[in-house]
């Protein structure tokens, strides 16, 4: 009897084990994703100081605003000169200098957005591998442009960044692009964008870093 017992017990415990149990440790998925703990702690130290570096920079920036709108009032002038005359000279659009404006988060695979003022960069899930501190901003200038980092951060899918041109004058009968600076505020490149009148922003797709602006 007490032999019948056992044989009854362990039948139950294997038949219970094959029923609920994966037979490979392949069937097994994981539901999350493995953070570097320590890599993250950093990189929060990195974002606090990198939001205090920004903040700092608003509140000195009032002089660096004041010959902003100076450089302005003289291309609005150079502006109606050209117009007159029939011919434009200038391929970056110019707008009404703006103060400081910054954003910065933490970004991983699974994607994120920052807001930049009135301008956005979208990045995707899947456009980066690991996480990264992002850091965008448009400093104050005529040109209507953003500022990236880290320098030459590469996409695995193209991020879509959206850059406002809200109060610019802006030249009849042409679609206004968004263009890759190089040194100097050359157009080292234009990728694909699409000029959005209504809404005076334009949105196109990039896939790395750092400065971008609005050309025409």
């Amino acid at each position: 009897m007490r032999n019948l017992i056992l044989a009854v017990v362990v039948g139950l415990a294997v038949g219970c084990s094959d029923s609920t149990s994966p037979t490979t440790p392949s069937e097994v998925t994981p539901s999350f994703q493995v953070v570097d703990k320590a890599q993250h702690e950093q990189l929060k130290q990195q974002l606090e100081a990198a939001k205090q570096r920004m903040k700092q920079e608003r509140d000195e920036g009032k002089l660096a605003l004041e010959v902003a709108r100076a450089e302005w009032k003289a291309y609005r002038k150079q502006f109606k000169d050209a117009k007159k005359t029939g011919g434009m000279v200038i391929d970056l659009l110019r707008c009404e200098p703006r103060p400081l404006e910054g954003d910065a988060e933490i970004i991983g695979p699974q994607g994120g957005t920052l807001h930049i003022g009135e301008h956005e960069l979208v990045i995707p899930r899947g456009a980066l591998s690991e996480e990264k501190l992002i850091v965008a901003e448009a400093r104050t200038s005529s040109l209507v442009d953003v500022q990236f980092e880290p320098e030459g951060l590469q996409f695995q899918v193209p991020a879509t960044l959206t850059l406002s041109y809200k109060g610019c004058d802006v030249p009849a009968g042409i679609d206004l692009k968004v263009a890759y600076l190089s040194v100097g505020n050359q157009i080292a490149e234009l990728p694909p964008s699409e000029d959005y009148r209504s809404y005076s922003e334009v949105i196109g797709e990039i896939r790395h870093f750092s400065r971008y602006a609005v050309a025409y």
